[in-house]
């Protein structure tokens, strides 16, 4: 099982920097505003991938001029967002980007995109990259689907705009 699990694994890192690697930049290029403007970048996780965010902030290369969100009333024009949630119709991430959006405050997602949705973080964000998970990776016996790294899935496109938005800084410097 682990063997299938981790020729999956792999196949989902493919597909990530294959299809989002130019959206990594585009994410890192809106937080860089923040970064390198007079803004801060704000971070907000929910559930598990809340580990995002804990890896942004606390982790052992932590993001320039991030801070975890606390209040979208302490935002101002200068400041961009991270949001990072399972789904892209996950409701508390959908009511946060609503908030931001009215504010016109930019913010980037990151989040399993779920098909056909009619109200979704896709149609909000300034930018949206997909985990590619929506369901678990792995078949049981019964038709059922199981393995959901969805947070793995989240850091590795976190890591990739992390590098982008970590170039940009150094080469406004």
């Amino acid at each position: 099982m682990l063997k299938m699990f981790t020729t999956q694994l792999s196949g989902l890192f493919s597909r990530l920097q294959g299809k989002e690697e130019l959206l990594m930049e585009d994410a890192a290029r809106l937080l860089a505003q923040a970064a390198v403007g007079e803004g801060t970048i704000y971070i907000k996780g929910f559930e598990e991938m809340q580990g995002v965010a804990e890896e942004a902030l606390n982790g052992a290369e932590p993001m320039a001029c991030a801070l975890e969100l606390q209040n979208v009333e302490d935002l101002d024009g200068a400041d961009r967002v991270l949001i990072v949630t399972r789904r892209s119709t996950d409701e508390p991430a959908l009511s946060l980007g609503q908030k931001l959006k009215d504010k016109q405050i930019p913010f980037t997602v990151i989040s399993g995109v779920v098909k056909e949705a009619e109200n979704d973080l896709t149609s909000l964000a300034d930018v949206h990259l997909n985990t590619q998970l929506v369901k678990g990776m792995l078949p049981d016996e019964d038709g059922n689907r199981f393995g959901f790294p969805s947070l793995m899935a989240a850091l590795y496109l976190y890591h990739g705009l992390k590098f982008s938005l970590d170039e940009m800084i150094v080469e406004n410097e």
